[in-house]
């Protein structure tokens, strides 16, 4: 089974200082909706991630409210342009409590 909450950040591999970049975010997770039966019939209770919010330092710079209608292992995508080297962290909780979190280096290319 995978890891629930584990959370991987793609980015670009050269990245110029000022480069509007594309930043993937995956995260695994079922993301159970509450409307489905297991096998015997009894209801799989909802379990889905409702908060992300994403860093790069101290500094905010996206935040996601979900739903259960959001598909199983989640996958987000935005751009950003890279003004500052940084760490690029996500922070996510679910609607039992878990909090989870990845992050990334986000340095300029030396060449």
């Amino acid at each position: 089974m995978p890891e629930t909450g584990k959370t991987k950040i793609v980015l670009p591999e050269r990245i110029q200082r000022g480069d509007v970049i594309r930043v993937q975010v995956v995260m695994q997770h079922p993301m159970d909706t509450g409307f489905f039966r297991d096998a015997n019939a009894a209801i799989i209770p909802a379990w889905f991630i409702s908060d992300v919010r994403v860093r790069l330092g101290d500094t905010e710079i996206a935040r996601f409210e979900w739903t259960s209608g959001i598909s199983k292992d989640p996958m987000v995508a935005f751009q950003l342009r890279a003004d500052q080297e940084g760490i690029l962290s996500v922070e996510s909780r679910d609607n039992r409590g878990s909090q989870f979190r990845g992050q990334a280096e986000l340095k300029f290319a030396t060449t």
